[in-house]
This record gives C-alpha cells, sequence and structure tokens, in this order.
C-alpha cells in the first residue's frame, strides 16, 4: 500500500511539530512492506498526538512509523516534563520494590555484585536499589528534569546524553538495564550496538518491552477493523508515551543476536490490560473484551510484554 496523500504532504515539510523522515527497518536494513493502520490525530478516539502511518517489516516484524515523525524540538519536546508529571500513573513505593527484585535477580544470574548502568533512569528507582545492595552505579538520561531528579535521590553519575551518543566506556559494566526504554529510543540499533560495546563479556542486559505481535495488539486492530477504521493501536508515536518502535519475540531476538547478545531467559507474558476505562456501553464492552484476550494471552508467546536477560557473548 503506497503512503496516503496527508503523509506524503508531510514528508515535504516540518509539520506539527515533527520533521518526516523515510524509515527503514533497523534491524534488517529494508523498507517495510506491510502497512498496519493510522495511528494519532483523526485515528485517536481521543484526537491525541498527530495522523502517522505505522508499517511492519515483513523480515522480522518490528513495527514503526513510515515516514517517522522526529520531534523538531528533540526528545526535550516529548520528556522534558516534570518526572512526577510524566509517572504519575506509577507507584513509587511499587516501582522501588520491582527495582530491588530486578537487582537482586541481576545479582543472582551474574553471581556477584559489580558496576551496574540504568538506561532511562526515569525517577531513579533502580539506581537507589542498586546502591542500596552494595553496587557500583551509573545512569544514562537525556531529559534533563529526569536526569535531575533521579541523581538528587541516587546521588548516581548520570550521563545527560542520548545513549547511542554518549561518552559511557567500553569493556566496563557488569549489568546494564534498559528497563521500559527501548521502545521509546529512534536509533534500537545503534543503541543495542553500544550496550554491547559497553558490556564486560558475559555481562548482562535487561530489556523489556510490549509485544506489538501479541494477542492484544492483534485483537485491538481487528475490532478497528471490525469498526470499518484503518486505524490500529500499535505505538503512540506522537502521543503519551511515545513509543516509537514495537517489537515482536522474533524481532527482539534479531536486534540482540546481531550485537552479540544471546538470550539467556526470555519470557512472554500477558500483565495488566492496556484499555483505559471509559463510560457507556462500548466502553464496558471494550473493558470486558480487553480482560478476556489479557487472560488468553499467557498461552505462547501471544502476551502484551516481553522480558529479557542477555548475556554478552
Amino acid at each position: 500500500m503506497a503512503a496516503s496523500a496527508a503523509v506524503k504532504r508531510l514528508e515535504e515539510a516540518d509539520v506539527d511539530g515533527y520533521y518526516w523522515t523515510k524509515q527503514d527497518c533497523p534491524i534488517c536494513e529494508i523498507a517495510p512492506s506491510k502497512f498496519v493502520g493510522r495511528r494519532g490525530g483523526s485515528a485517536h478516539r481521543d484526537g491525541s498526538g498527530v495522523d502517522v502511518e505505522i508499517w511492519k517489516c515483513a523480515r522480522c516484524g518490528l513495527v514503526f512509523p513510515n515516514p517517522m515523525p522526529y520531534p523538531k524540538g528533540g526528545l526535550g519536546q516529548h520528556y522534558d516534563v516534570g518526572a512526577d508529571d510524566y509517572f504519575g500513573a506509577h507507584d513509587k513505593d511499587e516501582k522501588l520494590d520491582c527495582a530491588g527484585a530486578l537487582v537482586e535477580q541481576a545479582e543472582s544470574i551474574l553471581g556477584r555484585k559489580g558496576r551496574l548502568l540504568d538506561v532511562g533512569v526515569g525517577r531513579g528507582e533502580i539506581l537507589m536499589a542498586a546502591k542500596e545492595r552494595g553496587w557500583e552505579i551509573e545512569g544514562v538520561e537525556p531529559s534533563a528534569t529526569f536526569a535531575d531528579y533521579a541523581e538528587k535521590r541516587s546521588s548516581a553519575k548520570i550521563w545527560r546524553q542520548e545513549i547511542e551518543n554518549s561518552s559511557i566506556p567500553a569493556n566496563s559494566y557488569d549489568v546494564i538495564i534498559l528497563a521500559a526504554v527501548l521502545e521509546h529510543l529512534y536509533c534500537p540499533d545503534q543503541v543495542i550496538g553500544k550496550i554491547s560495546e559497553a558490556l564486560v563479556t558475559d555481562g548482562l542486559l535487561f530489556v523489556d518491552v510490549p509485544n506489538e505481535s501479541g494477542l492484544y495488539f492483534m485483537a485491538g486492530n481487528a475490532y478497528q477493523k471490525l469498526r470499518r477504521r484503518d486505524w490500529c493501536v500499535n505505538l503512540a508515536p506522537t502521543f503519551p508515551p511515545f513509543h516509537v518502535f514495537g517489537f515482536s519475540p522474533k524481532s527482539l531476538r534479531m536486534l540482540l543476536t546481531k550485537h552479540r547478545l544471546k538470550p539467556r531467559d526470555f519470557y512472554v507474558y500477558g500483565g495488566k490490560s492496556l484499555v483505559p476505562k471509559r463510560e457507556g456501553f462500548m466502553g464496558f464492552a471494550e473493558t470486558l473484551g480487553s480482560k478476556v484476550v489479557t487472560a488468553l494471552s499467557n498461552i505462547g508467546e501471544m502476551g502484551t510484554y516481553i522480558a529479557t536477560w542477555a548475556v554478552k557473548q
């Protein structure tokens, strides 16, 4: 399917605060060939964001906008807000408990404590949990507001750069955490390459992302077609939470393997329903349907989320 006239027009100029650039699959380096649907603006039930076309790579299954809308004001256009405002829906105590469990798991797999780098520090929960357990800690965070917040809480050194362009040293970290971050980044291939360089041999990377090929997304897209819409429910390139790349188990494995990172443990799970509640019969039906789909998605690799520990070869 050819790009729509609307998106063709957007490719010619910066519109609505974005630059629009042709996007090939960063894993396979080929143009996407499967149109998934429109997302944002007129293709969003609340009108959030800007109308974007979402495509899929036929080889690895990676999902992404084409053309890609890059924020004209840089990442700060999306993320230079207060950390408590951006993460307002996240319970601080729960996040800190989860961070502690993640660091404990890293220690169990590695067999010791060591030097840990958290990429995309958010409010600093992982840094705080690692520091409490006796790890050496550093973080990477391009958002000035998030970096300030996490640095104040954890006293960790924060590299205030995009990870792919950062000055982090090679062969220096025993564990790197990339939790709920990779789907936000515009250069996933470069990011994973940089992380692989920064890890020591046999070092560990933890990464988790939504599974955009999971049953939830399949059912959501089928629902849009049933309503005779060319919309999709994949990604959020121009509205919160600003997900710009969508991984599947296949595409994530391919990306990690490409950069000498061998998945050690690989989990695909249902998690919580992503559909926000709304009033009325349709709202009730959507909520009920989402709960059913989320429960069924725990079968096989159809879950809504992927998490893995990978070992540097």
